[in-house]
């Protein structure tokens, strides 16, 4: 019996199977977070938190020398993140996300722009990120990567207002260049059409600079439909091994609204040792297209490895 069998029943024997097997090891890991968020000086709430999540993993080898892992995060007192994956070599890796987990399909590659803290799009209150491809629902849903070369395929598919479909390609076949493209449809069983989703993007890095540059197409079906047309750019510089620092700015066109929505920030990361520190500063303009909704955010991370 593989280590995989032995840890799964052994973990999950009281509500999954009822055998008895030999003890086996199931990896448990956190963190020590302190954060500190605000945003303008006219809302209200606690802007202190900590980190709150704890995951548990473990892998084991198949017989085909596979590798099959499984993680549950508990975050916030509920499982939040769970995902099996089956990683099959040279063959590519499987991915099932029960719930919370994305990264295949044009997830992938939505977002290449570099940030020493958090995307430029996330610094501010705002609820949705626009002009981003969001891809398909993570609940259910089945990714698949291969890697042949300097190229990295990617897949997902997800079952829901028809089947959600989409992919993403990273070619890292030139030093120190990255080119991304994807696309996908996301809810074509919906009775005014589904989404179509379309990213592409370059990155260069030279003497400790990153430059990357995105362009996102975010075509909603149905009349009247409030589609995202965005450009997303931004450098960040490692000053040494331990200090970076990061500037980005995107702006979004939404169909019918009066104007772009612009989100533009600084970032900053710094390491010593065990222990890190990530600062961001940034701004919303016309948000969601609304000459009246501008916002401010800022926001510093104080994190230990243990």
């Amino acid at each position: 019996m593989n280590k995989l069998t032995k840890y799964g029943l052994t973990a999950l024997a009281g509500s999954l199977v009822a055998t008895s097997v030999s003890a086996g090891e199931l990896g448990v890991s956190g963190s020590w977070s302190w954060n500190y968020n605000s945003a303008d000086s006219d809302e209200s709430g606690n802007p202190m938190s900590m980190g709150d999540s704890v995951t548990f993993s473990g892998s084991g080898e198949t017989d085909q020398g596979w590798t099959a892992g499984v993680s549950y995060e508990l975050d916030g007192g509920n499982y939040d993140d769970y995902k099996l994956t089956l990683d099959m070599g040279d063959s590519g890796k499987l991915t099932y996300s029960g719930a919370s987990v994305t990264g295949d399909g044009i997830h992938s590659v939505n977002n290449i722009v570099p940030h020493a803290d958090t995307p430029v799009y996330s610094m501010t209150d705002t609820a949705t990120a626009y002009g981003v491809a969001r891809g398909a629902d993570a609940t259910g849903n089945l990714g698949y990567n291969i890697t042949v070369g300097g190229v990295k395929v990617s897949a997902e598919m997800q079952k829901g207002a028809g089947t959600d479909r989409t992919f993403g390609i990273t070619y890292t076949g030139v030093e120190n260049l990255t080119l991304v493209y994807g696309q996908g449809e996301v809810n074509p069983g919906q009775v005014n059409g589904g989404t179509d989703e379309k990213v592409m993007g370059i990155k260069y890095s030279v003497a400790g600079a990153t430059l990357a540059y995105m362009r996102t197409d975010h075509d909603i079906g149905g009349t009247g439909a409030a589609d995202e047309d965005a450009t997303h750019m931004g450098v960040s510089f490692a000053v040494n091994d331990d200090l970076t620092v990061s500037y980005a700015t995107q702006e979004v066109d939404i169909t019918g609204k009066g104007e772009d929505e612009t989100n533009s920030g600084f970032g900053i990361s710094y390491t010593m040792g065990s222990m890190s520190v990530k600062a961001y500063a940034g701004k919303t303009e016309n948000g969601n297209g609304v000459s009246t909704a501008d916002d401010e955010g800022k926001g510093i991370t104080l994190s230990i490895a243990f």
